[in-house]
């Protein structure tokens, strides 16, 4: 029985034993279009008892499998909407999502937790994400530990304060990150011997949290890294400037606009994007005749 077929007999109802068929073949095969068809039944209180606990199940491994395998293809209004239908429908989704996040397939395990981070609200997804920080896999541990700073608040720093320390750059630039989003200041001295980090992203990112916690001074900070000779430390300094619209210190803008100058592509897109989030006059300036000497298409 195709999709096409097993849809015709859901809808017209001609056999008991037909639609049984229908309705598993459309939980394995089934697209999120097919939910209208399906979330009637399984809505409908009148309806026969097994086919709409059919009709449920289609529909959570369809949200399910669409969740996990198409994530990046679904806009984040979609997976908001399929996540609600999916925890409504099934309390007992989490259980079910965690066979995928401890599973031996590493993409599947990526998905899975992505799916996680949108049923972040339950009472176990912190538990959850909380062990995976100790996964052997770098990309599991790095992502966890960005869903975690979306839901830590400011005195949970200690499930992650030791990722400071992880072998892998990914992991400690999320780390600060999620410890940024924590909001709490007494988190500044222990960010503080990360500012001059060998890695460009983590670098950046201590100053960007130094500085949204209320450690402005970042001044030299931010010099030493626009004046480097690394085309990514340079991109990276930018980028903050962007993201804390800076504009405290002159020799900081007029070493943004300097990096205007610079062969390297993303160095030059960075800075015309600094310097048009900053907006001053002399921002303005540097990005109407300096600019002109060097276009990207």
């Amino acid at each position: 029985m195709t999709r096409d077929e097993a849809l015709s007999e859901i809808k017209h109802f001609r056999s008991l034993e037909n639609v049984i068929f229908a309705m598993r073949i459309i939980a394995k095969i089934g697209t999120v279009s097919d939910i209208f068809t399906l979330m009637p039944i399984a809505t409908n209180n009148s309806a026969n008892a097994s086919i709409r606990k059919l009709a449920t199940d289609a529909i959570c491994s369809i949200i399910k499998e669409s969740l996990i395998t198409k994530f990046n293809e679904l806009t984040p209004d979609m997976r908001q909407k399929l996540a609600k239908i999916l925890q409504t429908l099934d309390p007992k989704i989490i259980n079910d999502l965690s066979k995928d996040l401890f599973s031996n397939d590493t993409e599947r395990r990526l998905s899975a937790l992505q799916m996680l981070g949108i049923l972040r609200r339950h009472p176990r997804v912190k538990d959850i994400a909380v062990k995976l920080l100790q996964d052997k896999d770098t990309k599991i541990r790095a992502t966890a530990i960005t869903l975690l700073g979306k839901m830590m608040g400011p005195n949970d720093q200690h499930m992650v304060l030791m990722l400071l320390g992880d072998d892998d750059k990914r992991v400690r630039a999320n780390t600060v990150e999620a410890l940024e989003s924590m909001g709490n200041q007494l988190m500044i001295p222990v960010l503080i011997p990360y500012r001059k980090d060998p890695n460009n992203r983590i670098r950046g990112n201590v100053l960007k949290a130094l500085y949204n916690l209320g450690q402005t001074d970042i001044e030299e900070d931010l010099l030493d890294m626009l004046t480097s000779t690394d085309p990514l430390q340079k991109a990276s300094a930018l980028w903050v400037i962007t993201q804390i619209k800076y504009n405290s210190n002159k020799k900081v803008i007029d070493a943004a606009g300097a990096c205007l100058l610079c062969d390297n592509k993303m160095v030059y897109r960075n800075a015309e994007a600094a310097l048009t989030a900053v907006g001053t006059p002399r921002c303005m300036g540097y990005i109407n005749y300096l600019g002109r000497i060097f276009r990207y298409s």
